[in-house]
């Protein structure tokens, strides 16, 4: 069992360039430098795991601060490896300021057999503030043969602007309770994604619409989006049949959210 922390603080300098201006880890946790956007004065940020993988009992903790009009995209080398058959714990809490843009686009999950893992993000933006999350799911090491061979997988997501939440999702996966990969559930599709497009500036419909329509056509992809309840932004859920099929959906959905929130196209990711 490793308890993990990673924590930063973000501001822009002088010259309205976002910065890394505070930063504790704490193994197995850590990141690449500062990369620079493709575009504007954002910042791009790889959480690693120097372990290679989440295990069984792992406790890891992320804490992001985000000062106002800071801009940030955080992702993953690569897929995250879930292994080992006892509960493995990460807690996620960002903090963003004042028409500051979060971005958060990591690599899919995969669970090995047994896996039991619970991911719980919590995301607060203060007025002005937007931003876009990604979750992805694989059905497992599908090469090996291993197909929802993993104990549970639990992702939760609480968000809200200036303390008031809009926003509470949680998706679970128990094959040994109910098959995934049943008919209404996963089917035979198995790779499931999801983005959240939180924003205050509404028009929340016309958001749904773009990343539906962005969605539409992908081959080997089902999916669209919803204007949240709350009227703050959109979700988007969908469904693949392989790995790239799945990172071509979360790309078209990322690209169609950021082109109609920001008028900016999504960076292309180094990996």
């Amino acid at each position: 069992m490793t308890e993990g922390l990673l924590s930063m603080r973000l501001a822009r300098d002088r010259h309205g360039r976002t910065r890394l201006v505070e930063k504790r880890q704490q193994y197995p946790l850590t990141t690449t430098t500062v990369l620079p956007m493709e575009a504007g004065p954002g910042a791009l940020i790889y959480v690693q795991n120097a372990a290679g993988a989440v295990f069984g009992g792992d406790r890891l903790h992320v804490d992001v601060c985000m000062e106002p009009g800071t801009a940030l995209c955080l992702s993953t080398p690569s897929a995250t490896r879930i292994q080992g058959d006892t509960l493995a714990l990460q807690t996620v809490t960002v903090s963003v300021g004042e028409d500051a843009f979060f971005e958060s686009i990591p690599d899919m999950l995969i669970p090995h057999p047994n896996a039991a893992y619970r991911q719980r993000t919590c995301v607060d933006l203060a007025e002005g503030a937007c931003a876009i999350l990604a979750e992805t799911l694989a059905p497992g090491r599908v090469a090996r043969g291993e197909r929802h061979a993993y104990h549970s997988i639990s992702l939760q997501l609480l968000a809200g602007f200036g303390g008031c939440p809009v926003l509470r999702d949680a998706s679970g996966f128990r094959p040994i309770e109910a098959n995934p990969a049943l008919e209404g559930c996963l089917a035979g599709e198995g790779y499931v994604g999801s983005l959240f497009a939180l924003t205050q500036a509404g028009l929340a419909d016309e958001l749904a619409e773009r990343i539906s329509n962005g969605l539409a056509g992908l081959p080997g992809v089902y999916g669209g989006a919803s204007a949240l309840a709350s009227g703050h932004g959109a979700v988007a859920r969908f469904l693949a049949g392989d790995a790239p099929s799945l990172r071509l959906a979360t790309n078209a959905a990322w690209d169609a959210a950021r082109q109609y929130m920001r008028g900016e196209s999504a960076p292309t990711l180094r990996k």
